[in-house]
């Protein structure tokens, strides 16, 4: 495991995935898991990185766009 990514909640992130039957933001995710949105964003970068999860990137009319991710 990388520094700063545990086992457990990396379980708890994925299962949330997998449970999911669309996409997901990281604030979604985190109330899923009980865990903070930007815990819930490092974990969820990291299924990214090692292509488990795929992001896309919503953009909306004001303000920052929102990244989605789904279960690949």
């Amino acid at each position: 495991m990388p520094k700063g990514i545990d086992k457990h909640t990396l379980r708890k992130v994925t299962q949330a995935m997998k449970a999911a039957s669309t996409s997901l933001n990281a604030e979604e995710v985190g109330m899923q898991i009980g865990a903070s949105h930007s815990t819930a964003r490092r974990y969820l970068e990291y299924l990214v990185s090692i292509d488990l999860v795929e992001v896309d990137i919503v953009y909306g009319s004001v303000g920052r766009p929102e990244r989605r991710y789904k279960q690949l």
